[in-house]
């Protein structure tokens, strides 16, 4: 069964969930700019910021959908693999001047944030950041492996003075990833079809793609009836893995009105 409009869908993540909602009452999409705070804004809502000479609202669809936020985990991951860097600089800086001083190289890789186990699984969604993890982990199991072979055979620590630096790179890679927001975007929707000019914008972790959807279930399926009411269904597309949520467009600029009515008492509270 198809979807109820014929028009393109915005397929985006959240969460490493997949996500789409109609092109119906889309005014435009942009990349995350600095938002502006707004004092005793409903707790929905991130702040404001301007399209066109239009001050929008904007909401957090994570909040609305009682999704989980990884701030805390991205952050954690990132002062792991800020520690890793750093202790992988220093083995690295050693092992050179080891090779130029010509000495034996004896740093125990307990001196070091070699071993240290890392959860990717919440990164998993973007493919860039887990690539260079792994990366990272295959580059530090070959180098411990040079390191053990130096003992024996001294010119393989030139070697794994090369791999070291592979090691720093896709360490850098993946911390540097992890902490870019640049792939976030707001998407902006008009209060009825049509408009153009937009009355709230959402923000998402990544557009995916626009293209079209099969429906595979509506919210009076099973599933759907357990969902939050701003889901009206289930759908596929052939070219993007994973059951794509729908996201209900009606109800979602119905949150308007909340923002609207919470600036117009404290405008109000303030006379």
């Amino acid at each position: 069964m198809e979807p109820t409009n014929s028009l393109p869908w915005i397929i985006f993540e959240l969460q490493q969930q997949l996500y789409a909602i109609s092109t119906e009452r889309v005014t435009g999409i942009a990349q995350m700019p600095s938002l502006t705070f707004v004092p005793n804004a409903p707790p929905e809502f991130l702040g404001v910021t301007t399209q066109r000479g239009n001050v929008t609202p904007v909401l957090d669809l994570k909040k609305l959908l009682n999704i989980s936020d990884n701030k805390e985990e991205t952050a954690k991951a990132a002062k792991l693999l800020a520690k890793k860097l750093e202790g992988a600089t220093e083995y690295v800086r050693e092992i050179t001047r080891c090779i130029k001083a010509k000495e034996e190289f004896c740093v125990s890789d307990t001196d070091v944030f070699f071993g240290d186990k890392f959860d990717k699984a919440f990164v998993s969604d973007r493919s860039e950041v887990s690539d260079h993890i792994a990366e990272a982990q295959g580059f530090e199991a070959e180098l411990l492996k040079k390191i053990e072979e130096a003992k024996s055979a001294p010119e393989k620590l030139r070697e794994a003075e090369t791999c070291g630096k592979k090691l720093i790179r896709a360490l850098n890679s993946a911390h540097e990833k992890i902490l870019d927001e640049s792939y976030k975007m707001l998407i902006f929707l008009g209060d009825v079809p049509g408009s153009v000019e937009a009355c709230l914008c959402f923000v998402v972790d990544k557009v995916r793609a626009v293209d079209a959807l099969e429906m595979i279930e509506k919210k009076n399926g099973n599933r759907c009836l357990y969902m939050s009411g701003y889901i009206s269904g289930v759908a596929h597309n052939e070219k993007i893995k994973g059951e794509i949520l729908i996201a209900d467009d009606k109800e979602i600029v119905k949150m308007v009105h909340v923002y609207n009515k919470s600036v117009e008492e404290n405008a109000e509270n303030r006379e």
